[in-house]
């Protein structure tokens, strides 16, 4: 049981870090140029992730860093309060 919570743990703080990957790139494919825009995403992604500056390697990947921990910590709470909710039926 408690290998099982672990794994789906695992799992959901990857998914975390796919999502903070989409969250960085957002804005090219959409061409999002608005300095009012960019500046609240950056300020959001400050206020996320502790440590986080600009997009420099070490915050990128420190976001990344906290990005699955933010998963998998949120999957064990998910799992304690909930049991059983992801067994076989």
């Amino acid at each position: 049981m408690q290998n099982t919570l672990n794994q789906h743990a695992v799992k959901v703080g990857f998914f975390a870090v796919i999502l903070y990957i989409i969250c960085l790139v957002w804005r090219i494919p959409l061409q999002v140029t608005d300095a009012a825009i960019l500046e609240f995403h950056m300020t959001s992604l400050k206020a996320l992730f502790p440590g986080f500056q600009r997009y420099d390697v070490m915050s990128v990947l420190w976001g990344g860093v906290l990005s699955f921990i933010y998963g998998f910590l949120a999957s064990q709470v998910f799992h304690r309060l909930h049991k059983n909710c992801c067994d076989p039926k």
